[in-house]
């Protein structure tokens, strides 16, 4: 099934040649996204790493999504809808005295969200997506919950 995916994934980003290409930033994170058709495309985010350290301890975070998207109105109109859907992976490792532990979550969601044209190059974009959260954790323990995520930010179009 994982071969699948990847293989899925791998064929949708690298079918067309001539499709638009956008990079992006949004609150803690990068992504990139390539659309696969007219309407379709396929987004890869990265959250920005995040580590701290006080006395006695620290932590590291690092989080990644990938989402199919597929907008209900041309990317000439000034605002462009979308919906989709994402899988995102987080992974933490903490450590305070002496004591650590880890945990990675896995975050499939159902999403929507819009564009706003500012110029032909740059698009401002807001997002809700809503899904399961499960959480891993070393020693066997996991935990899973409901959740709601944002994301807010800009894109520039490649080409």
């Amino acid at each position: 099934m994982n071969k699948l995916l990847l293989s899925v994934l791998t064929l949708a980003t690298l079918s067309t040649a001539s499709a638009a290409e956008k990079v992006g930033g949004y609150l803690l994170g990068v992504q990139y996204q390539r659309d696969t058709n007219a309407t379709d495309a396929v987004r890869f985010g990265l959250g920005l790493p995040l580590a701290a350290a006080f006395n006695g301890g620290g932590f590291v975070t690092v989080s990644g999504d990938v989402s199919y998207l597929r907008h209900t109105a041309p990317e000439t109109e000034s605002v462009q809808p979308y919906y989709g859907g994402s899988l995102g992976l987080l992974g933490v490792f903490a450590t305070s005295g002496g004591d650590s532990a880890g945990a990675l979550g896995l975050f499939p969601s159902v999403l929507g969200g819009a564009n706003f044209n500012v110029t032909d190059q740059v698009s401002l974009f807001g997002e809700l997506g809503v899904g399961p959260r499960v959480v891993f954790v070393t020693g066997g323990g996991s935990d899973w919950t409901f959740g709601l995520g944002a994301r807010l930010g800009v894109n520039y179009n490649l080409r």
